[in-house]
C-alpha cells in the first residue's frame, strides 16, 4: 500500500490516475488519520481528472467529518466548492461553502474560479477585489503553486470580463500577469498540466491584446506540453486539451498567412 508521502509526490507530478490505482481499497475505510489523508488525495485526483461525480461524494464526507479550520476540512470544502462550480456551474452553492473557510491563498484561488464562471455568465465582476487578490498573490512570498494559480485565474477573470467598464483599464497588463504566473509555475515545479493550461490562456490573452507573435509561441508551447501529457499519462483525459491547443495554434497560423 502506498504511503501518504508517496501519494503526494505522485500528485505533484500530476499522476492522478496512478494515485487512484495506488490507494488500496482498505485505505478508504477512513479508520485512521492517514487513511483520511489518502481519501482526500484520491478525491482531488478525481477532481483533477474531471471526475466530479466521484470527487464530490468524498469531499462531502470529509467536510462533514472535519471542521473548516483543519487541514482536511478546509481542503475538502475547497474541493467540494470547486467541484460544484465546475460540474454544476452552481456559483451560489460554491460561494456559500467558501464562506466557511478561513482566509488563505487557497481560498482566494477558488474565489477566482467563482469569478471566472460569473464573468462567463455576464455577471458584473468585483474588479477591485480581483486586482487586490492578484496583488496579494504577487507580494506573498515564498511562492508556491497557488500563487501562480491566483494570478493565472485572476488574469482570466479580467479577460472574460473584458467588455465590462471596470475591467478595461487592466487589459494591457494581462499578458504580463500570465507571464508572471508561468514563471511561478516553472520556479515551483508545478504539475505540467497547469503549465500547459497557462500557456493556452496566455495565447488567448495575447491574441486579444493584438500580440499575435507571442500568442503563437504560447500556443506552440501549450501544444508541446499537452502532447507530452497525452503520450506519458492519461491520454484520454488530456486529448481534449491538446485538441483545443492545436485549434488555437492553427487559427493563429492562418491569421498570419492572411
Amino acid at each position: 500500500m502506498a504511503t501518504i508521502k508517496e501519494i503526494k509526490e505522485l500528485y505533484n507530478q500530476a499522476k492522478y490516475r496512478e494515485i487512484i490505482e495506488a490507494v488500496d481499497t482498505e485505505a478508504l475505510r477512513i479508520d485512521f488519520k492517514e487513511d483520511e489523508e489518502k481519501r482526500l488525495q484520491v478525491a482531488w485526483s478525481h477532481h483533477q481528472l474531471g471526475e466530479y461525480d466521484k470527487s464530490i461524494p468524498i469531499m462531502e464526507v470529509l467536510s462533514g467529518r472535519h471542521s473548516s479550520d483543519t487541514e482536511i476540512g478546509e481542503s475538502a470544502r475547497r474541493g467540494l466548492a470547486h467541484g460544484l462550480l465546475q460540474w454544476k456551474r452552481d456559483i451560489e452553492a460554491a460561494d456559500k461553502i467558501m464562506q466557511e473557510i478561513p482566509p488563505s491563498l487557497n481560498r482566494d484561488n477558488v474565489r477566482m474560479n467563482i469569478f471566472i464562471k460569473a464573468a462567463r455568465k455576464g455577471l458584473v465582476i468585483p474588479v477591485r477585489e480581483v486586482i487586490a487578490t492578484i496583488t496579494n498573490a504577487i507580494q506573498t512570498v515564498p511562492y508556491i503553486s497557488v500563487n501562480g494559480h491566483i494570478i493565472n485565474n485572476g488574469a482570466l477573470v479580467l479577460h472574460e470580463a473584458r467588455k465590462q467598464d471596470g475591467a478595461r483599464p487592466y487589459l494591457p497588463i494581462l499578458p504580463g500577469l500570465i507571464d508572471i504566473a508561468i514563471g511561478i509555475y516553472e520556479a515551483t515545479g508545478t504539475a505540467k498540466n497547469h503549465l500547459a493550461a497557462a500557456e493556452f490562456r496566455a495565447s488567448q490573452i495575447c491574441e486579444a491584446a493584438g500580440w499575435d507573435g507571442i500568442a503563437k509561441l504560447s500556443a506552440e508551447e501549450s501544444v508541446k506540453l499537452w502532447q507530452e501529457l497525452v503520450d506519458s499519462q492519461d491520454g484520454a483525459r488530456y486529448k481534449q486539451n491538446l485538441d483545443g491547443a492545436l485549434t488555437q495554434l492553427k487559427k493563429l497560423q492562418e491569421n498570419k498567412r492572411q
